[in-house]
């Protein structure tokens, strides 16, 4: 086996010299293009959806077909990522991306889109978004080098400011030029992503041959995983984090008008402010955390994580008015999002790190479907929210979440 070298920085690189090495800066710009418009795409697929269906249901299938190749898919392409060219594998999925925008977007110019197109597009945009732990976030590393953390912070600090601002920006261009502008910057966008990439130069495979099936490079990649104790820490906690953490996101806009009886001015400042928290964390880990922390700033971001939701279905129990309730939201949601970067930063970074290179794809790869459990959460919440209300289902998701942290604990998943 044979890895292809990148150029490296230096090992006390800073994010200024990360963006002065070309081919780091197309892959995170990359990543903040595709971040933006997965954001931007998420928020005007479910108005429109609603639009057009008038039903919550269909609307909620949005984001659940977005996460599902994640699932279904992310080992295989973690796999494949290992015996194909990386460029090429990302190439092939932007192109295909840029495909789905460009039809969509005809579509929806020739009036015949339909709810099926949007679930059809959904699926495709999710399978793109599979390759991006094997594939971009791998290349991130490669080209990084010993600045890992810190392009890894960066990368995640970027992907905090795209939650920020792709749903703002897609309001705003549903209203203005609907959906069938939404679909046409998509195209723009991919279509610069896939330049970036072709015009770079990154790592080749780290296979050089075939001799093993497919199916048996996963079954190693699994096995490596559950032979090393880091990796099942930070596989565990991510399907914690996954189910019970982050689908509590879904329930802003709710707990913002219905709980909290704030105003759509207030509800969507509120909503920016998990993202906005994740920006500053993200930045703050990329310039202070040192590798003897990693483990640490992971575990208390994911339990931080998870106790402030408790907090915020406790707090929509026994508000105090709008006024009271919007302060005491927006500083529980700017710590959820500070913790939540602490998290995500170090998911990747530790994964990166604890993997060997000939198996880091796969890794990631099985990454990406503990990811893909998220749709589990979100219908967990999404029922508990219908039946119970949103207090309610706000408190348990965080109890049952804090409780798996506590058996895992237990039972020497968190340490050693």
């Amino acid at each position: 086996m044979a890895v292809e070298s990148a150029p490296q920085p230096p090992a006390r690189a800073t994010i200024g010299t990360l963006l002065r090495n070309p081919n780091y800066l197309s892959i995170w710009v990359l990543g903040s293009l595709t971040g933006f418009i997965r954001w931007f795409q998420l928020l005007a697929f479910g108005v429109y959806a609603f639009e057009i269906t008038g039903s919550p249901i269909l609307v909620a299938i949005v984001p659940i077909l977005w996460g599902l190749p994640l699932a279904l898919f992310g080992p295989v392409i973690g796999g494949i990522a290992d015996r194909v060219d990386r460029k090429l594998l990302l190439s092939g999925s932007i192109a295909m991306v840029l495909c789905v925008a460009t039809a969509m977007a005809i579509m929806s110019y020739t009036g015949s889109l339909t709810i099926i197109h949007i679930f059809a597009a959904s699926v495709l945009s999710g399978l793109f978004w599979a390759t991006d732990m094997p594939v971009r976030r791998r290349l991130l590393g490669d080209v990084a080098g010993a600045a890992l953390a810190t392009a890894m912070s960066f990368d995640a600090a970027t992907n905090s400011a795209t939650r920020m601002l792709g749903p703002l920006l897609g309001g705003v261009m549903l209203q203005l030029v609907g959906i069938t502008g939404v679909f046409i910057l998509s195209a723009l966008v991919y279509g610069t992503g896939l330049l970036l990439i072709i015009l770079a130069r990154l790592p080749g495979p780290s296979m050089r041959g075939t001799q093993t099936a497919l199916i048996q490079d996963l079954i190693a990649g699994v096995r490596f995983v559950l032979g090393n104790w880091e990796l099942r820490r930070v596989l565990a906690v991510t399907i914690v984090f996954n189910v019970w953490g982050f689908p509590f996101t879904a329930m802003i806009p709710i707990l913002g008008k219905v709980q909290l009886g704030l105003g759509p001015l207030q509800v969507g400042l509120l909503s920016s402010l998990e993202g906005f928290g994740a920006f500053v964390g993200s930045i703050a880990v990329a310039l202070y955390a040192t590798q003897p922390n990693f483990g640490r700033i992971f575990l208390w971001g994911a339990g931080l994580y998870l106790a402030m939701i408790c907090y915020l279905g406790v707090m929509s129990f026994v508000a105090g008015g709008p006024y009271h309730s919007f302060v005491a939201a927006a500083l529980a949601l700017t710590v959820m999002g500070l913790a939540g970067a602490c998290f995500a930063t170090m998911q990747s970074t530790l994964t990166y790190l604890g993997a060997e290179p000939q198996y880091r794809s796969r890794v990631f790869g099985v990454l990406a479907l503990c990811i893909g459990t998220g749709p589990i959460g979100f219908m967990n919440v999404g029922w508990m929210a219908e039946a119970h209300g949103v207090p309610f289902a706000l408190v348990i998701i965080a109890v049952e979440g804090l409780f798996v942290f506590l058996l895992l604990w237990i039972y020497g998943v968190l340490s050693r």
